[in-house]
């Protein structure tokens, strides 16, 4: 039978108001608590214990240091940082209980490991340039992110999700680990959307894969129909700068004729008025918020089928607020000058 602390000290008050009487104070204890059935042995033993450390709590284990063990166990940290800690019972022979508190006692901690795209060996110049132009513009123009309609394509999968969580690095201090990662999956919508100002734009579902063409329509009679509505409708005087990174369907020419055409001196993309450094998600809010955020809500319980997709889809992107969107400008203008702080390369673990 396990008794509280609570429990224990009652007994010990009974044991000296009735004259030092284990037999006693164990039968006032079980007429007190019916079904409790504490023996006099017992109450010797807590009083025992009682005269001799002055407390009824248990005895708090002390684990001997075994020094061998714990090198050996670090010894296979800095050999494999990314080894499990089951694995690392397996080639040990140390419980995973012990590793965890070596661990812990010499201040090791299992940080995430934090997915980065690849940047070929000139990408940091033109990032940096891109970071450098913008910023002048906005300390020159403040009404000039309100402006930019930022857009982009995602497809979202039926199911089967990349769990980050799982991926652990220990080290004694942050190492800052990134991991390029690339997947597929079958049953998926590829979807476009834009943020515009205090507007989404769209979503607007894609039949297939994008494509120049399939593009080109979707500029022409959903897109930019959808941006001239919303500058109808805007109270305050707006322009569009319109953004678009430099996959190869947002570059066929009768794309780019467009974007000239209707966004005359004001498009950001491949070889548009201002260019847009490629392999850059870390720079664009669609890639750091919109798809993320999405796919948090919707992922939240398992979609049953792609038309239930589509409709979490839309409905999550008319929750989002005019206050969720005016963060993600700024959060935007945070990661130009963290991008200008390392010269245009990576630059998340500067992220607080």
């Amino acid at each position: 039978m396990v008794y509280s602390v609570e429990e224990r000290v009652e007994m010990i008050k009974l044991f000296f108001r009735n004259n030092d009487s284990a037999r006693t104070t164990a039968a006032l204890f079980n007429e007190r608590h019916p079904g409790k059935n504490v023996s006099a042995a017992y109450v010797v033993q807590l009083v025992a214990k009682f005269d001799a450390t002055g407390s009824v709590g248990n005895k708090k284990r002390v684990h001997e240091r075994d020094e061998a063990r714990d090198v050996a166990v670090l010894g296979h940290i800095a050999m494999d940082p990314t080894v499990s800690t089951r694995k690392l019972s397996e080639v040990s022979g140390v419980s995973r209980t012990t590793i965890m508190r070596i661990l812990k006692q010499h201040k090791f901690h299992p940080y995430k490991i934090r997915l980065v795209q690849e940047l070929n060996e000139d990408d940091p110049d033109r990032r940096l340039q891109f970071c450098e132009v913008i910023s002048e513009i906005i300390n020159c123009n403040q009404n000039y992110m309100f402006d930019i309609c930022f857009s982009d394509e995602c497809s979202f999968y039926l199911n089967g999700i990349v769990n980050r969580h799982n991926c652990r690095y220990w080290s004694d201090e942050n190492p800052r680990l990134f991991r390029e990662v690339y997947t597929q999956r079958p049953q998926k919508l590829n979807v476009w959307a834009g943020i515009y100002g205090n507007h989404i734009i769209g979503p607007f579902f894609l039949p297939g894969n994008l494509t120049g063409q399939l593009y080109l329509d979707l500029l022409e009679n959903a897109i930019y129909p959808a941006l001239v509505q919303v500058l109808e409708n805007a109270e305050d005087h707006q322009t569009i700068i319109f953004q678009q990174d430099g996959a190869p369907p947002h570059f066929v020419q009768p794309v780019r004729q467009f974007l000239d055409d209707n966004f005359p001196h004001a498009w950001i993309g491949r070889r548009g008025h201002i260019e847009w450094p490629p392999r850059s998600p870390d720079l664009a809010p669609l890639d750091f918020f919109l798809w993320g955020h999405l796919k948090s809500k919707i992922y939240a319980t398992q979609p049953e089928s792609l038309d239930d997709l589509r409709t979490r889809i839309i409905n999550e992107c008319r929750q989002i607020t005019p206050d969720i969107l005016s963060n993600v400008r700024e959060r935007f203008q945070q990661n130009l000058y963290y991008c200008m702080e390392v010269d245009g390369a990576h630059f998340e673990h500067l992220i607080k």
